[in-house]
């Protein structure tokens, strides 16, 4: 009865901090977005640094960077749902006796 209460005090737990963020979220997402254009700008400063100083090798890495930058962010929607959902399977998982991992079986010789 004991991990039964825990593990539901645990999951009102997470779903009042969801609930908070929900209600918070254009608060939390504004910084979020002013990071992000401020990684916008310094990539924009660093491939023309790298244009005008290095040459064009840089500038292809930079601009990659640049790229996996925007997609990451694109797909933000899909890989922090997955996450949370994740983490809650993980919190809501039995443990496996005392937090051992099982034996490894050994061949017979």
């Amino acid at each position: 009865m004991k991990t039964f209460l825990i593990t539901l005090l645990k999951i009102a737990v997470v779903a009042l901090v969801f609930w908070w963020l929900l209600h918070n979220a254009p608060a939390l997402i504004m910084p979020v977005i002013g990071a992000f254009v401020l990684a916008v700008v310094l990539t924009g400063i660093g491939a023309l640094a790298a244009v005008v100083g290095l040459g064009v090798g840089l500038t292809v890495i930079v601009a990659l960077l640049g790229v996996a930058f925007a997609v990451m962010a694109a797909l933000t929607p899909l890989w922090l749902p997955v996450l949370a959902i994740v983490g809650l399977v993980a919190l809501c998982r039995p443990k496996r006796g005392n937090g051992n991992p099982p034996p490894t079986p050994t061949a017979a010789v």
